[in-house]
């Protein structure tokens, strides 16, 4: 028998009694570091071992091939559990769910449709995001007539589509075809009896799915479905539990808490940092002449266009009451300042509520500006400057933008009112 090196990986020899069986035997031996070689017969194989080219000769695949499978499912199972129960972090559970049905299954491309919130359309999320992103984008796509996704999740069972060169029974289909996939699996994700999106996976290799790929997929894709809908109930309460619930902004607990976050990182980086206290003026007199629905139409309102009039980066909250408060990172006064009369201006172009102030005038806001000072170690500092150049603002008529002494511009704006 001639010697083996020290660095040749062992070798098994496998008698070929079905192309799939096969197949699936050699990747399960070439994923454990095991060099394998195919005979046709028992005797071709008995010969490779007799001439010292192989160190064991399986017979029969296809029991080690279930047992072996059976075992690695319920691995991946127990593995992706335990990121589930110790995370509600969804992409790391993405990360892991790819990362075990890649130790069971060959995929080129896996793709992961959700429903929107809203119910319309799906969000697409790419989970193999290295290969090649063909059929479905990456973002919100419409379900649609006649895909492959909506197919599943309208009949909420799996589907294969075993060789895309001899049938593209789908939309996306021919995309997938000409971006080089050959094979198809989709799978509904169903959770409490509820089709919450679906899981698609594709191969450039024809024929590469069938019932046992399903079989491997279906505990993981319960997993998967049970930690989305987790991860979502886990999202939906941390937003209650930071969000006004008339305006929808950012509430008074999050204020502070976003504006230490932002004097931290001012203090370590020495980013400018600025904010913006804001009331609405005459709010309890014209609450008192239209009512208190009319008054939360008004608030409600303001929300929404202090939403538009300020940038993606600036944290807008209801302080309290009709008060606002918009902090402004990386933002220097005179930045600050034009980022504020933009709003006094927003809010002054167009009367909030359809009876209008008292004496029929457009309801306005006063602004506040205060800027991070030396002389500011917390945030309270921050915020009482910001309280201060807003009554100074209101005492000099309303509709006025006011800068606290440590911004060192003028006080108060010229405004309109």
């Amino acid at each position: 028998m001639p010697e083996r090196r020290e660095d040749q990986s062992q070798s098994i020899v496998i008698i070929a009694d079905g192309v799939d069986s096969t197949r699936r035997l050699r990747e399960l031996l070439t994923r454990r570091g095991f060099s394998v070689l195919q005979a046709s017969s028992k005797q071709e194989a008995l010969d490779i071992l007799a001439a010292g080219r192989t160190d064991l000769v399986m017979l029969d695949a296809r029991p080690y091939v279930a047992l072996q499978q059976r075992a690695d499912r319920l691995a991946a199972v127990n593995r992706l559990t335990r990121v589930i129960g110790a995370s509600f972090d969804l992409d790391e559970v993405y990360q892991t769910f790819a990362a075990e049905v890649g130790r069971l299954i060959h995929y080129d491309r896996m793709t992961l449709a959700l429903r929107n919130d809203t119910g319309s359309g799906l969000r697409v999320l790419r989970l193999a995001p290295d290969q090649p992103a063909t059929g479905w984008p990456e973002g919100v796509a419409g379900m649609g007539e006649g895909t492959g996704i909506g197919w599943v999740m309208s009949e909420r069972r799996p589907h294969i589509e075993h060789d895309l060169a001899e049938s593209r029974q789908f939309r996306e289909d021919e995309a997938l075809f000409q971006g080089g996939i050959r094979s198809c699996i989709r799978l509904p994700l169903i959770v409490k009896g509820q089709v919450i999106g679906g899981l698609c996976m594709d191969s450039m290799t024809s024929h590469q799915y069938g019932e046992l790929e399903i079989e491997l997929l279906l505990p993981l894709s319960e997993q998967l479905a049970i930690a989305i809908e987790t991860g979502r109930l886990f999202q939906e309460v941390h937003r209650l539990a930071i969000t006004d619930e008339l305006t929808g902004l950012f509430n008074h607990r999050h204020f502070y808490g976003q504006l230490e976050q932002e004097l931290r990182r001012n203090r370590r980086y020495g980013h400018p940092l600025s904010l913006i206290m804001l009331d609405i003026d005459l709010f309890k007199r014209y609450n008192d002449l239209n009512g208190h629905l009319a008054g939360d139409e008004a608030l409600r309102l303001t929300a929404a266009r202090l939403k538009k009039s300020t940038r993606g980066a600036d944290i807008v909250a209801r302080y309290g009451g009709d008060e606002f408060g918009i902090i402004l990172p990386e933002t220097d006064p005179r930045q600050a300042w034009v980022q504020a009369e933009r709003v006094r201006s927003v809010m002054a172009r167009d009367p909030l509520g359809r009876q209008g102030t008292p004496d029929r005038t457009a309801l306005t806001v006063s602004l506040g500006v205060a800027c991070l000072g030396p002389d500011m170690y917390k945030v309270e500092d921050l915020v009482r400057a910001a309280d201060q150049a807003l009554y100074c603002a209101k005492a000099a008529g309303g509709n006025q933008t006011a800068m606290c002494k440590s911004c060192g511009l003028p006080c108060p704006s010229e405004g309109s009112g």
